[in-house]
């Protein structure tokens, strides 16, 4: 069976490939577009790829599985908004009328219409055939699958948590032998997601993009118990659950932003505006925006886990990309081992929901997921013939690992580009920005000059597997730079640009038979520096998601401060060097 999975007109939109129960390809939209999240576009492009990268066409495809319970908008959800409006009144003033708001809500939702959209959104990329059979799947069950069945576990705790699926904000599971149960849901509006994002828009940034700015502004907050009395009225964290307020994000008026009411305003104070000056209050308010977080998520992982019977956990949803809050969750004493889905977003639904229905057909083949390679690349011929039409000077060296190694050695800042893209949030070798991280000046040389982004935000490290016990404390697998650990004592002195002001640091550990080529790289620099550790970020620039093609890797290298830029087994310097 070959399934193509998708997930569009909301955030994050992606597409995935499953063919006879492996996958084949998968990717975000954004990647392919170059426009950073794609958010509420159609991922036709990234559908495209995947058939392009597999040699099919539509007609080659048996079915699409859509990351979304559209025909529970028929009777199922037109009853549950309905109940909701007689309990809370879900309209802002001053936003459209309530048909306005219906035909956004329930018409634009419904499985006739979305079908319309698929066949509409994959012909307008030139996608020709007959459109196969949609299967519509729930958004938190893809979720699960997208998690579960890439886990490696055999029994396991699973927690959704995200802005919505359908009525569902967070949910609950148990799974054993393949199979799993729903144990207990928190509907709309008991949304972490919308709670999160609706203080990032507060905080003065942009939010279901930068959720990740407030996690690493929280810990240069301190604990304010009169902010914290403040917020416990915007939530309320229960002995195992939590309950928000929706007349702080959803009701009422909102002259002051969209995501939050000014109730909120009037409680917390006026909100900080995208570029404003970030002053001692916002960062306090981010601290403790985080730490009611990771209190709530706790108490779902206590009634998720049996209070810790069941020793295994995979997470999933847009919140799981909280590398902190994972770091709590893994210390945490219901946790041995935890699994966070490495693209939690909407996107890993449009995954998940290949997965879900290729197992539900009996051919998926469940595996641990080692690595996230299963996007674009570009032959040497391609590279070769972008590299020419910029007029780039090029060689190709011998020895590629050692010589980037030793480059880092030097101090200095390559961009290196290799193979299959990853999916999720996080570059891990192959669409890197890559730094000597020993140098205590390197990070604000890498936010400052190559980046052009805010001077506090942190780096992550890749490191060797084998290594990883000499810098993190209760080292274990982490792949994937999506759960935080702890720093050992003294390692801050030791590669200071990769670890945070709070002694956390988000690791990729590098197995040499996954990515060969960059543990090489790593296992150079444990020659040259003592230290078999990279500063790791992704390979784009603020706003910006991570490139995809050759020619724009090239635009990029030589609008910034990087020095180098590596393209599969070439070697591009900048003949003329600005320095900063």
């Amino acid at each position: 069976m070959k399934i193509l999975g998708l997930l569009g007109f909301g955030y994050n939109p992606a597409a995935a490939l499953v063919i006879d129960g492996q996958l084949s390809g998968f990717v975000e939209e954004e990647r392919i577009i170059n426009f950073k999240g794609a958010h509420f576009m159609f991922p036709g492009h990234a559908a495209r790829w995947c058939l392009e990268k597999a040699k099919l066409t539509l007609d080659d495809i048996d079915y699409i599985a859509w990351g979304w319970d559209n025909p529970a908008y028929r009777i199922k959800m037109p009853l549950f908004f309905a109940s909701q409006f007689m309990k809370h009144g879900f309209l802002r003033k001053n936003e459209g009328s309530i048909q306005e708001v219906l035909s956004s809500e329930i018409i634009d939702h419904l499985p006739g219409t979305v079908t319309n959209k698929i066949r509409d959104g994959l012909r307008r990329v030139g996608l020709k055939g007959n459109i196969p059979r949609i299967e519509f799947i729930g958004h938190h069950e893809a979720h699960v699958a997208s998690t579960y069945l890439l886990s490696g576990f055999s029994e396991s705790a699973i927690i959704v948590i995200d802005g919505s699926g359908e009525n569902v904000c967070t949910s609950i599971w148990h799974a054993k032998d393949g199979k799993w149960t729903l144990r207990k849901t928190l509907d709309i509006p008991d949304s972490l997601g919308w709670f999160y994002a609706g203080m990032t828009d507060y905080l003065g940034f942009i939010p279901y993009r930068d959720e990740g700015k407030v996690m690493g502004l929280a810990p240069y907050g301190k604990k304010v118990p009169e902010l914290e009395e403040k917020i416990a009225k915007v939530i309320k964290i229960t002995s195992d659950s939590y309950k928000l307020d929706p007349s702080y994000f959803l009701l009422g008026t909102h002259d002051a932003g969209k995501h939050f009411s000014d109730k909120l305003v009037k409680l917390l104070g006026p909100p900080r505006y995208y570029g404003e000056p970030i002053n001692d209050t916002i960062k306090d308010i981010a601290y403790v925006v985080q730490d009611t977080l990771e209190k709530a998520v706790l108490n779902i992982v206590k009634t998720a886990t049996d209070n810790g019977r069941i020793r295994n956990l995979c997470v999933a949803g847009g919140v799981g990309l909280n590398c902190k809050m994972n770091g709590v969750i893994r210390q945490s004493p219901y946790v041995d081992k935890i699994f966070v889905q490495p693209a939690s977003s909407d996107a890993g639904a449009a995954l998940g929901a290949a997965i879900f229905l290729s197992d539900k057909l009996g051919e998926w083949r469940p595996f641990r997921l080692k690595n996230v390679y299963y996007g674009p690349s570009a032959t040497d011929e391609e590279v070769r013939k972008e590299l020419d039409i910029a007029g780039a000077r090029y060689s190709k060296p011998d020895n590629m690992p050692h010589r980037i190694a030793k480059a880092l050695s030097e101090g200095r800042i390559i961009a290196h580009f290799d193979g299959a893209m990853e999916f999720g949030a996080r570059a891990l070798g192959h669409r890197s920005i890559l730094a000597n991280p020993c140098d205590p000046a390197m990070k604000d040389k890498v936010n400052l000059r190559v980046k052009f982004r805010e001077p506090w935000r942190p780096f992550c490290p890749s490191m060797t597997s084998e290594s990883m016990h000499d810098y993190l404390e209760d080292a274990h697998d982490a792949e994937f730079m999506i759960v935080a650990y702890m720093a050992k004592k003294g390692i801050s002195n030791v590669i200071p640009a990769v670890v945070h002001v709070d002694n956390s640091v988000r690791p990729q550990t590098v197995e040499r038979n996954e990515n060969p080529r960059y543990w090489e790289i790593l296992n150079e620099l444990k020659s040259l520096t003592g230290h078999p550790v990279a500063l790791n970020t992704s390979f784009n620039l603020r706003g910006q998601p991570m490139i995809t093609h050759p020619r724009d890797a090239i635009a990029c290298f030589f609008v910034n401060g990087l020095d180098v830029l590596v393209l599969n087994d070439y070697w591009i310097e900048k003949q003329n060097k600005i320095r900063f």
